[in-house]
């Protein structure tokens, strides 16, 4: 396992190993504005069964995604509606996962066969430059063996995970809370889980909510 400390690394570097790794198929662990998550090339199938594999977690179950910018929605995603329009104009980046119909290109192990994909654009941070830097969809689930609660530190994430190839350390994460979820595959979108992004906040967006 390669640990890197990206508050003392090389910064271009670190990040660029770490999306030659994903690109390889590869696990990669990294610091999300909550918690640690296990990221992986989100249209390898091989790579998303690792990473259930990796976290004990029922296949049954989607994973949800970062991107590193919102021009590149329309690859993995179809039939955006208007509703789903106006949330990644107004909630984009930020602390909500936008649930959308996925386009063909998503393997059935990201959507559990839902035929939906969970995607996040997240502000400025390492969860952000790590998918700019892959130039794709990176898988966001919680760095946490299914069951259990999820990691904050680096160190944690090594130990519980030994055979993820790289862990990208960037000190303790706070936790709680975590991205709301907001389902904009229907009319008027459904809030799923409220987490960061308050009620109040994407009812601003959507009086009917």
């Amino acid at each position: 396992m390669r640990v890197i400390d990206l508050r003392t690394a090389d910064q271009s570097e670190a990040f660029n190993e770490a999306a030659a790794a994903l690109r390889e198929g590869k696990l990669v662990a990294y610091p999300t504005e909550s918690f640690y998550a296990l990221g992986a090339d989100a249209m390898n199938g091989d790579a998303v069964r690792a990473v259930f594999a990796a976290k004990k977690r029922g296949s049954g179950k989607p994973l949800p995604v970062i991107l590193g910018d919102i021009s590149q929605i329309e690859r993995y995603v179809r039939d955006i509606s208007e509703g789903a329009k106006k949330a990644v104009e107004k909630l984009y980046p930020g602390p909500v996962t936008l649930i959308f119909h996925a386009a063909g290109e998503a393997p059935f192990a990201l959507t559990a066969g839902t035929g939906k994909i969970a995607i996040r654009v997240p502000k400025q941070g390492v969860a952000s430059r790590l998918a700019l830097t892959f130039g794709g969809a990176v898988t966001a689930t919680s760095a946490n063996i299914s069951g259990l609660p999820g990691l904050t530190k680096a160190e944690d994430v090594a130990a519980s995970f030994p055979n993820v190839f790289m862990v990208l350390n960037g000190g303790a994460t706070p936790g709680p809370p975590v991205s709301t979820i907001l389902d904009v595959t229907v009319s008027p979108p459904r809030i799923l889980r409220e987490g960061a992004l308050s009620r109040d906040a994407i009812r601003r967006v959507f009086l009917e909510i």
